[in-house]
């Protein structure tokens, strides 16, 4: 009997791997996505979503499900020794259509990523182990382990395995996952809280014995962080635990009671060496694990399976150059898991493993210089949102920018949201909104009729490209033309997942030719 043969296996149903196959599902792509957990995650684990995450969201059509679920972070309120010395605004200045911060545990994270995939068809099998990967040059076998024991041999076009930190497709590809582990034990918990506490905000407090974090959850619920003292044990805290740091280091008056989650964790921060083997890949946790300052881990993750999502759609559709697309993702993402380790460590030794009186004035004198230089903040904003990102390597931006045109915002950085004109319905609408996420979108600026030609080659290129014309009617006021650099005439093309692909001046066509030669051209059979 043949082995069955799929699009794609993906191992690991948390949000990293929801997300991957939410995009698939998008792009009309079949994929089994399988988990050897038998019922998904309980607790709240992560909480924060970022602007970044947030547009990925969007552009797959579920972020009203999010902000319905989602509490509205408004700041970060730091104190010492119970005396507050700065209130941050969260997500101040960040350029995004959605400039904001929500809290959504990561359990609901999952639940409706996992709705959403069940309306699709997607339907997630638990437990189901995968325990070995063979991959090939056109294809990769795989071993599933189901809970009875049997196992089942599985041919697909790719694996993805997005099972976390301790990944088995990460091992059984031999990928090298570099790093350290902190010596350090830190607690946490989630239970309710009675005290002066600000619902909206993050309580980050430093006291003579150490630091604590509080982050909402909802209600009266909030989690603690902290590191525990010595001896340092890894045997779950006590609530009398949490109490004792909340009272010397915490916001004064806090009371904490009936605990739902008490866990202690060792921090480890490691990168995967490589992404990739073949038509076998690894994202989120399975690629790169850090602290959990900053709160960047599980976008990080979820923003990898939205780059890599519209990628593999595009071969398994017979488009493009197969390894100049496969090789863009570890180029474009590496790096950026890079940056958020790298920042996620320092932020973790600074604000929660350093302490004593000269530690303290030195990062009261940091937060108060930033709480007073707007440039700061908002730098900090950006850094923190994920709308900083800006890919500067890998094939597919060095094809956009060897041709493009130097304006920006450049090859390889976001896209930008302005506000124009539905001419169909005369209302103000977010251009956001017009961008795909199923094919790569072409931004027409100016008079249409002065760049025929290019036109001709984008509708020749109708089930990868959508076109969005930007003239005088849809951008009256010109926003959206002085948002992307154009004086009179030109064009933009975005990627899926909404970064520029290529751009030029009205007239021009190398750019888009040889960015859709290699990669929205359709293979030869």
């Amino acid at each position: 009997m043949p082995t069955p043969r799929l699009p794609v296996i993906i191992a690991g149903a948390g949000p990293t791997g929801l997300t991957l196959a939410l995009s698939l599902a998008r792009h009309g792509i079949a994929c089994r996505v399988v988990d050897k957990n038998p019922h998904p995650t309980e607790v709240s684990k992560a909480l924060a979503v970022w602007s970044g995450t947030l547009e990925a969201f969007a552009a797959l059509g579920v972020i009203h499900s999010f902000l319905d679920a989602g509490l509205h972070l408004t700041e970060v309120k730091v104190s010492d020794g119970g005396r507050q010395i700065a209130a941050l605004k969260v997500a101040e200045g960040v350029d995004s259509a959605y400039p904001f911060t929500i809290i959504v545990p990561q359990s609901k994270t999952e639940a409706i990523l996992a709705q959403h995939l069940a309306a699709a068809g997607v339907h997630l099998e638990r437990p189901v182990e995968l325990v070995a990967v063979e991959p090939a040059d056109e294809t990769v076998r795989a071993v599933l382990k189901h809970a009875d024991g049997t196992e089942e041999t599985v041919e697909a076009d790719f694996v993805v395995g997005c099972d976390g930190a301790r990944s088995t497709v990460r091992q059984v590809l031999g990928v090298e996952f570099d790093g350290i582990t902190e010596p350090q034990t830190f607690i946490l918990s989630d239970t309710r809280m009675a005290g002066d506490l600000d619902p909206t905000s993050i309580h980050i407090g430093w006291g003579p014995t150490g630091s604590v974090a509080l982050f909402p959850i909802g209600g009266d619920v909030w989690r603690t962080f902290a590191m525990r003292g010595e001896p340092a044990g890894d045997a779950p805290p006590t609530l009398e635990e949490i109490q004792a740091h909340l009272t010397a280091d915490g916001p004064p008056g806090i009371v904490a009671s009936d605990p739902t989650w008490l866990s202690t964790f060792h921090v480890n921060e490691r990168l995967a060496s490589g992404y990739r083997k073949g038509r076998v890949l690894i994202a989120g946790d399975a690629a790169h694990i850090h602290s959990p300052a900053g709160g960047q881990g599980m976008n990080t993750g979820i923003q990898d399976a939205f780059n890599l999502g519209w990628k593999l759609a595009l071969i398994i559709r017979g488009h493009g150059e197969a390894a100049a697309l496969l090789d863009s993702y570890e180029a474009e993402r590496r790096p950026v898991a890079y940056g958020v380790v790298t920042r996620a460590t320092q932020l973790l030794r600074v604000g929660m493993v350093a302490h004593g009186a000269a530690v303290r004035l030195a990062r009261e004198a940091m937060v108060t210089i930033i709480s007073h230089i707007p440039a700061a903040r908002r730098k900090l904003q950006a850094q923190m949102s994920e709308t900083e990102i800006v890919y500067t390597g890998g094939p597919l931006v060095e094809i956009g920018m060897s041709t493009s045109d130097h304006g920006e915002p450049a090859v390889g950085a976001r896209a930008l949201d302005a506000e124009i004109v539905d001419t169909a319905t005369g209302a103000r609408v977010a251009l956001w909104s017009r961008l795909s996420a199923v094919r790569h979108t072409l931004l027409f600026f100016g008079d249409p009729g002065l760049q025929s030609a290019l036109m001709a080659e984008a509708v020749s290129h109708v089930d990868t490209v959508e076109i969005v014309v930007l003239d005088g009617t849809s951008d009256p006021d010109g926003v959206a033309a002085e948002r992307y650099g154009i004086s009179v005439a030109g064009w933009v093309l975005v990627r899926p997942d909404q970064f520029v692909a290529a751009r030029g001046a009205a007239g021009e066509t190398r750019a888009f030719s040889a960015y859709a030669g290699r990669v929205l051209e359709r293979r030869a059979a």
